[in-house]
């Protein structure tokens, strides 16, 4: 299913999704904000494991059919949340190396 889909869904049936957001954007502004080479390094080696992409699949297909239950909403919207946050953190990493000369 598609990202914005899931999106769109959430803020219509859950409003504190939109507030969630704002919270896991200002986490990485903070963290970002405390980085060294150390932690950048280790940030960038970071994997997050998630579900597999069948579960993710099979997440889609029940959406697409009407029949994600709300645990079903659930796992996919916090491995999402979850995974823009690393996301948001290793280009903080990435941006501190190279300012820093240590790419």
């Amino acid at each position: 299913m598609n990202e914005h889909i899931i999106a769109r869904m959430a803020m219509t049936v859950f409003p504190e999704w939109v507030q969630s957001q704002r919270m896991v954007s200002e986490l990485a502004e903070r963290l970002g904000g405390a980085l060294n080479e150390a932690n950048a390094r280790a940030i960038l080696a970071l994997k997050l494991d998630g579900p597999t992409p069948e579960r993710r699949q099979e997440l889609a297909a029940k959406a697409n059919e009407g029949l994600l239950t709300t645990e079903d909403f659930a796992e996919y919207e916090t491995y999402a949340q979850l995974r823009g946050l690393l996301a948001l953190l290793q280009s903080k990493a990435r941006l501190f190396l190279k300012a820093s000369g240590q790419q």
